[in-house]
């Protein structure tokens, strides 16, 4: 008994696939109408094995066409037979009954193949189709590889908030415990009418220190915060930058009358700065080296002079030294502080390397750290001489470093870094 068929398509392309189908020597009963409504009423009367479909031809076309066909003959078996198609397209045919799909440009032998798949009770698909599909499916695999890969590293960045979360309330904890204890231990000594004045103002002295530092963790904390939501502003101007070294020299040399500390400006030291914020950059940076040395021992070196690149300033200190992995955390993560916050034995609350290269930063500069063989730590950082210039591997302030720049050469007397 024939296999009856109906074909669907333009004169031309019903031309060469009838020609294909009668010269192949099947056995068929061959039926062939112009247009989506001809073919579902034909099909309605002959009842086919096998409809072949241009799904393009207009009026009633596409996934509809298919659906009426399969509507009215549920058991013919529908071939798309086309020009072109996406995978969207070969879905939705697809998923409106269609058995299998066919470009033009595999020419009609691929229909006879499909035809014979369709009759063993399969789906097939032609080879353009076929390869398509397949770099498709590669494609989703390499995407569901890097999404749990993602997905892996989302999880452990919660993680390491999570436990960034408790550090940070650890630490904060531990630095306004102590002033805020000696503050209500002054408080409660100065109630005492019989104080004798000079030991009052002593404890009084205290408190303001108390206060201060108070002042400055929240001040810290809000330019952090400032600094994450990008509402931080500089007024950067050509400033000489050589007294704003001196006198930080001198308030670090009355706060830390137990560290040597050594100077080495020139009589000027021009460069494009915001002096509020250029003074906290080096604060920071003198506080930590100041807090990290031992008393008596080898002096803190701050160090200024101007390069190509810009000015260069950098902090170096004899003390136990800040591992690189160390430095690279508390350059990128705020509150990172350099040693077991349960452990802590130094004030800090972990901002201030975060804090000063954020800064820099804004300032189209950019700040590396260096452990020395001896012992100790160099802090470097450069900004530019004039308003509006960058250093050259300088980011930009949206752009978050995946790590810390690593220096080339022995340290700030070599070259700058290259970035890493």
């Amino acid at each position: 008994m024939p296999t009856k068929v109906v074909l669907c398509d333009t004169p031309d392309g019903l031309a060469r696939l009838q020609y294909a189908l009668i010269t192949s020597g099947a056995d068929l009963e061959i039926e062939v109408v112009t247009d989506g409504l001809r073919a579902v009423e034909v099909s309605a009367r002959l009842r086919p094995d096998i409809v072949v479909l241009e799904t393009g031809l207009g009026g009633l076309e596409g996934s509809e066409l298919i659906r009426r066909i399969r509507a009215t003959v549920p058991d013919t078996s529908v071939i798309c037979w086309t020009e072109g198609g996406s995978l969207v397209g070969v879905a939705e045919m697809l998923g409106a009954g269609a058995v299998a799909y066919v470009l033009k440009e595999d020419g009609p032998e691929a229909v006879l193949r499909a035809m014979r798949t369709v009759h063993a009770g399969s789906i097939a698909l032609g080879p353009r189709i076929a390869a398509q599909l397949a770099k498709q499916m590669v494609r989703d695999s390499e995407r569901t590889t890097d999404l749990e890969s993602a997905l892996e590293n989302v999880s452990e960045q919660l993680d390491s908030l999570t436990t960034a979360k408790a550090d940070f309330i650890a630490n904060v904890s531990h630095e306004l415990r102590t002033p805020v204890t000696i503050a209500k231990g002054i408080a409660y000594v100065l109630r005492n009418p019989a104080l004798a004045e000079q030991e009052r103002e002593e404890f009084v002295a205290q408190l303001e220190a108390s206060l201060e530092k108070l002042t400055e963790l929240i001040d810290e904390m809000l330019a952090v915060a400032d600094l994450d939501r990008g509402t931080l502003s500089l007024e950067v101007e050509e400033t000489d930058l050589a007294p704003v070294l001196r006198q930080l020299a001198e308030d670090a040399g009355r706060r830390y009358d137990t560290v040597p500390l050594d100077l080495e400006v020139p009589e000027t030291l021009v460069g494009a700065a915001d002096p509020v914020r250029f003074t906290e950059i080096v604060r920071q940076l003198l506080d930590n080296a100041c807090r990290f040395s031992p008393a008596g021992g080898e002096p803190v070196l701050l160090k200024g002079r101007v390069m190509d690149e810009g000015v260069l300033v950098s902090v170096t200190d004899r003390g136990e030294g800040l591992a690189r992995e160390v430095a690279s955390r508390a350059f990128e993560e705020p509150f990172t502080a350099g040693e077991e916050i349960l452990r802590k034995e130094r004030a800090g609350a972990g901002v201030g390397l975060h804090l000063a290269r954020q800064l820099v930063i804004e300032h189209g500069g950019i700040m590396w750290a260096d452990p020395l063989p001896a012992g100790g730590t160099r802090v470097s950082f450069v900004i530019p001489a004039r308003p509006g210039a960058r250093v050259p591997g300088a980011e930009t302030p949206a752009s978050p470093a995946a790590r810390a720049p690593t220096p080339t050469g022995s340290g700030p007397e070599a070259r700058l870094p290259h970035r890493v």
